[in-house]
């Protein structure tokens, strides 16, 4: 009786090792998941921070003899909430998609002192501040030269983010008023006057009237009374 107790306490422990690596760990699943993006990263044009979902702790998938390799889903990789795929191509196959949070980070306007309600944004008003843009869904301005000029809309507290909808906008040309156009037709430049349609601010694109031709064409607010058409 004592030595089939034995050779079975034997047989236990011989076995734990086993048993200890029988199973892929969670955290080469998650590590090759993580590398996967940051392979990617240069298509999310800034740096980016990366952090995949832990896995139920219950999930138990084979040890894969062969390395692990990685793909995207059909949706792609995006800044944000996605997933990558994870799979073993070994003896006994299998694949997972993982969670990860992709924080793309890069300067973006703040402000450094509080604004009132129609108060004209200067340069001491704002700085630039490391962000996850990932999380600005509602727009953000990464060249301060954006909002230097503009009014506030609404009373603005010290580091909140500069959005588009928290500016009035400088209208740069007013409708019915006298244009510069400027037209870029390949390497060649050529200036004529219009008639704006209506108001236009900074980049966008509004409709003006050729004084010369009577035409009726759009093109891009570059300037002050100055219409940017490229063909």
């Amino acid at each position: 009786m004592y030595r089939i107790l034995l050779a079975a306490g034997l047989m236990c422990l011989s076995a734990k090792p086993f048993a200890a690596t029988a199973h892929q760990p969670h955290a080469d699943i998650l590590a090759a998941a993580r590398a996967h993006v940051e392979q990617h990263a240069e298509q999310f044009g800034g740096n980016i921070e990366v952090t995949a979902k832990p896995l139920d702790r219950r999930l138990r998938l084979g040890l894969c003899e062969l390395p692990l390799q990685t793909y995207e889903s059909p949706n792609g990789l995006r800044p944000g909430r996605s997933v990558v795929g994870v799979r073993c191509d070994g003896a006994k196959p299998w694949k997972i998609f993982v969670s990860v949070n992709i924080a793309t980070v890069q300067p973006v306007v703040v402000l450094a002192q509080p604004l009132a309600r129609g108060q004209t944004v200067t340069a001491e008003h704002i700085l630039l501040s490391e962000q996850d843009t990932s999380r600005l869904h509602r727009g953000y301005f990464s060249d301060p030269a954006q909002v230097i000029g503009q009014r506030s809309k609404r009373n603005l507290a010290v580091g909140k983010v500069v959005t588009p909808s928290t500016l009035a906008r400088r209208q740069l040309v007013k409708r019915g008023s006298d244009v510069q156009i400027l037209a870029k037709l390949g390497g060649l430049q050529v200036r004529m006057k219009g008639k704006a349609l209506s108001n236009g601010a900074m980049g966008e694109r509004i409709k003006v009237r050729n004084h010369s031709s009577g035409r009726v064409i759009t093109g891009t607010v570059i300037d002050s009374g100055m219409i940017l058409v490229q063909q």
